[in-house]
This record gives structure tokens, C-alpha cells and sequence, in this order.
């Protein structure tokens, strides 16, 4: 029986120039500072609730959980890539897309409950929708170059690259 669907896409350099392990490092870093930064933007607007609605509160607070649980997924990934496990990255490409996917979410939703402050100006509309699709692409440039990386480093011990 023939195979009909397609594999995903399994890369060998990152950004063309780096080598996948340096890459994929050098992302999940990245990826952790922007998590980080996350979660300082979510807590920082977190200790004036008595000034805010308590949508905006729940907002920020799922903001902070998602991107505290997504950094820890980095973490993990950084650790799969220095002790050459690719249980880690597994893991990692798991948790993290459900993470993103969240992130994303909520990120939609706190543009959906502030629509009318952004109508405002209309250079905020495209400033929004730039910043969700850049994101958006870094993500899956990401979890595409993690999951390259995993691939290999299944391949290199002769076991399989699918997950079972």
C-alpha cells in the first residue's frame, strides 16, 4: 500500500546558515526571553486589579500561565538539545504547540475585548494584525525547526522518527 499524505518538513540548517542543534538552541533561547518578557508584561498589569475590569485580570493571568508553562517548555527543549535526548524535544514540540496555540488565544481575545480602543487609530489594527502573523511564523518556524532537529537526532540512534 502506497503512502498518500505528506511528511512534515524536516530542515538541516536553520536561518540557511547555522547548523539545526545551534539553531534550534539559539531559537529556544529566544523563545524563553519572549516568555519571559510575557510574563513580566501579564504580572506587571496584575497588582492594580482594583482598577481594571475583572476580564482584564483573568486576561492577564492566563497570560502569564501560558507563557510561564510554554517557557518551561523551552527550558525542557534547551536541556533535550544539550543532553542529546529527543524525548525532551518531543515533549517539547508537544506542550509547547498546545502552549502557543493558547497564547495566541488569548492574545486574540484581548484584542476582541478591547476592539473599540484599537478602532481608535487604524494603524493599530495593522500594527495587531502584523504582530499575531510575525508571531505566528516564528512559532511554526520554531516548532518546525525543533521537530527537524528531533528527526535527526531519532534517526542518528536507529530508532524511528515517528512518535509512538
Amino acid at each position: 500500500m502506497k503512502r498518500t499524505d505528506m511528511p512534515l518538513p524536516m530542515l538541516r540548517r536553520c536561518c540557511g546558515c547555522l547548523s539545526l542543534e545551534t539553531g534550534c538552541f539559539i531559537l529556544c533561547i529566544i523563545s524563553t526571553l519572549a516568555c519571559v518578557a510575557n510574563i513580566v508584561a501579564g504580572a506587571w498589569n496584575l497588582p492594580r486589579h482594583q482598577e481594571r475590569e475583572p476580564e482584564d485580570n483573568l486576561i492577564s493571568m492566563s497570560m502569564v500561565m501560558f507563557s510561564t508553562l510554554s517557557a518551561i517548555s523551552n527550558i525542557v527543549a534547551l536541556f533535550g538539545i544539550l543532553l542529546k535526548r529527543p524525548s525532551h524535544l518531543q515533549q517539547s514540540i508537544v506542550f509547547n504547540s498546545v502552549f502557543i496555540l493558547c497564547i495566541f488565544l488569548v492574545a486574540v481575545v484581548t484584542c476582541l475585548f478591547r476592539l473599540e480602543e484599537f478602532l481608535q487609530l487604524p494603524g493599530n489594527i495593522a500594527l495587531i494584525v502584523v504582530v499575531l502573523f510575525a508571531g505566528a511564523i516564528y512559532s511554526l518556524y520554531y516548532l518546525t525547526m525543533i521537530n527537524s532537529l528531533y528527526r535527526i537526532m531519532k534517526m542518528a540512534y536507529g530508532e524511528s522518527a515517528i512518535p509512538v
